[in-house]
């Protein structure tokens, strides 16, 4: 069932990339798109105020969420005034389209942390693994145009791939220790003043941590998870919708840390990682990233 889901996740962003780029000249596309977003919109809202109605606000939150998200990027005056921060055309239905799935994908997500009592235990095979860095990775690829738009050396350089020099290989490894750094100093406010939150949170990722626990498992995940997310958010998110956006959207995806000082983390690490990615290119995130979750699951195990 989770390889159907990423493959159609995959699906689902080629075909909105695919279905914005012939909006440009093409009426229908233009209509497909208007009806998608206005369309899903509506009902989002709609099924918010039901829910708020019948006292689901759980679900309302969520509901609503991905209303707001969505309708707000299809307001002229809202896009011109992010166009002022971010590289995006106000104008581009191709930049108002992406601009709605990531409110839209960031409005269920804090819909989502804000009940922590239904996130479940994060259980991930190697299998899964692999799968998601391969679905994240296409994703990626897919949602800059290739093969659509891009040849292959144009992804590349949109991505910000290189192989890295001595210098930003050094870079990462500081990034990293500055990683380390604001991930002690949140998870010990966390553990003095949500003790019952940190709880939840490593019995939550007990699994992962006991599935990947060896030394080499753990340099797997790292490498994975850092090829597939930052190819993904620093690579093809960042440099078109901004730093602070990309942020939020990383931060509010890893939905198993609910809405804590622990996320706070998340989401300085998530800065960290973006301002990384603009001195010194995708790749040293990579590195940064697969050095940060590789130590990170082994000292879990080590100290377990």
């Amino acid at each position: 069932m989770w390889l159907v889901e990423l493959v159609g996740l995959v699906l689902l962003g080629a075909a909105a990339r695919v279905t914005a780029e012939a909006a440009a000249r093409s009426t229908w596309a233009r209509w497909v798109i208007h009806g998608a977003v206005i369309g899903v919109g509506s009902l989002s809202l709609v099924v918010g105020v039901l829910a708020l109605l019948t006292g689901e606000p759980r679900r309302a939150a969520r509901a609503s969420g991905v209303a707001l998200g969505l309708l707000l990027a299809w307001w002229p005056a809202y896009r011109r005034f992010w166009a002022r921060w971010i590289a995006i055309d106000p104008t581009s239905l191709l930049d108002a389209l992406g601009l709605a799935i990531i409110q839209g994908t960031i409005g269920l997500f804090i819909g989502a942390l804000l009940q922590p009592g239904e996130i479940p235990v994060l259980e991930v095979s190697r299998g899964q693994l692999f799968g998601q860095a391969l679905a994240e990775v296409a994703l990626a690829f897919v949602l800059i145009g290739f093969p659509f738009s891009r040849h292959w050396q144009s992804a590349i350089e949109r991505l910000g791939l290189r192989w890295p020099s001595f210098r930003e290989l050094l870079g990462a490894v500081i990034f990293t220790v500055g990683m380390f750094a604001l991930s002690v100093l949140t998870g010990l406010l966390a553990g003095l003043l949500q003790p019952g939150v940190v709880a939840r949170i490593e019995e939550r990722m007990l699994p992962v941590a006991t599935e990947f626990g060896s030394p080499i498992w753990a340099l797997v995940l790292g490498i994975l998870a850092g090829v597939g997310e930052e190819l993904l958010f620093r690579g093809a998110v960042q440099p078109r919708y901004g730093l602070l956006l990309t942020a939020l959207l990383f931060t509010v995806v890893h939905v198993q840390y609910e809405l804590s000082l622990v996320t706070l983390g998340v989401f300085a690490l998530a800065i960290l990682l973006g301002i990384e990615r603009r001195r010194l290119g995708t790749s040293a995130c990579i590195v940064s990233h697969a050095l940060y979750d590789t130590i990170a699951v082994i000292l879990q195990n080590a100290i377990r």
